[in-house]
């Protein structure tokens, strides 16, 4: 089983991010991960690819990826150019992960339009995928052409870095069957509603043709490890509860997930951790991630462990004990 992280998140806290990069890399973490949203203050990055720019030649074994970047920003030639470049400059460590997107004052910010945003995204990962692995390319869509054209430098994996795409929805989970080489669900999602999406994205693989075991089973988890439950807990209703309160708490829209497909109250620990977080000692930790194992399957386990307000010196120790005590439970297997 594989382990990944993310680790603090914000532009005024690069030097943090990079030394947590680093101590993983050394720890033995597979993946390093981050995400995109825009216009949060100390928090989320706007330009995950820069960043992870930063850390391409710092790094030697690592695999960074995107957990996810909102496809809609950005145009595609530009992702499979800037994506290129970051397989070669790591040597071939670079996982894409993208999303349709959904919070109306980001697609304000860009002035790009909500509506047939995921038909957009579909013919951009088409068109990324044939700009990497063909010569000469000619793509007739809606909304983007190309005719007998090309990018180079070509990326360096073989036959391309891996697309991992994101969503719930149903036409999202056909999407990443049908284009995806996995399917990576965010963390905000409880066990019931991932396993209801798993069997749908699985469907989906059949009818593509495709063996509905052979991709990697991704998930990424709320996770708050300390030495006791008690310590765990505390650091959790400081930050990672208060943090989604504030964020899925109300306001101006919903999150697809919390507040219309699930009811949980986002200001009660114990109805909104249940099947989501990860949040307790080593022991705890480890039976909880035994449980998706059994339940979901999961195969890389990416652990965000930053939520506002959490320090580094507490991400630092957390790294440290998943290394220490809960990996190795897995790697034996």
């Amino acid at each position: 089983m594989k382990f990944g992280f993310i680790p603090v998140e914000g532009g005024a806290y690069y030097d943090q991010f990079l030394d947590e990069v680093l101590l993983g890399e050394e720890l033995g973490f597979d993946s390093v991960w981050l995400d995109e949203h825009h216009g949060v203050k100390d928090h989320y990055w706007p330009s995950p690819l820069v960043c992870f720019a930063g850390i391409a030649t710092r790094t030697s074994r690592i695999l960074f990826g995107t957990d996810v970047i909102v496809m809609p920003f950005y145009h595609p030639v530009r992702v499979a150019e800037d994506v290129a470049m970051l397989d070669i400059m790591s040597g071939g460590r670079v996982i894409l992960g993208a999303a349709i997107g959904y919070k109306p004052d980001e697609f304000e910010l860009y002035q790009v339009p909500l509506e047939k945003r995921g038909a957009r995204f579909e013919e951009a990962v088409q068109l990324i995928k044939k700009l990497w692995t063909e010569e000469e390319v000619h793509f007739e869509g809606n909304y983007y052409q190309v005719h007998g054209l090309k990018i180079e430098p070509k990326p360096i994996s073989k036959p391309h870095p891996p697309i991992w795409l994101g969503g719930w929805g149903k036409l999202s989970l056909a999407r990443a069957a049908k284009y995806g080489d996995a399917w990576i669900p965010g963390p905000t999602a409880n066990l019931h509603k991932l396993l209801s999406a798993q069997k749908l994205y699985r469907e989906n693989l059949q009818k593509a043709g495709k063996d509905v075991h052979s991709p990697e089973t991704p998930l990424t988890r709320e996770v708050v490890i300390a030495e006791t439950d008690a310590a765990a807990r505390e650091v959790a209703e400081k930050h990672l509860l208060i943090n989604y309160r504030d964020e899925y708490g109300g306001g101006e829209w919903q999150h697809p997930l919390i507040g219309k497909e699930d009811e949980a109250a986002v200001d009660v620990f114990e109805s909104i951790a249940k099947d989501r977080f990860l949040v307790g000692s080593p022991e705890t930790v480890i039976e909880k991630i035994h449980h998706l194992q059994g339940t979901f399957g999961v195969d890389h386990l990416i652990c965000r462990l930053y939520f506002p307000g959490i320090p580094h010196e507490f991400i630092v120790k957390e790294l440290n004990l998943l290394a220490r005590e809960v990996i190795p439970e897995f790697r034996a297997e």
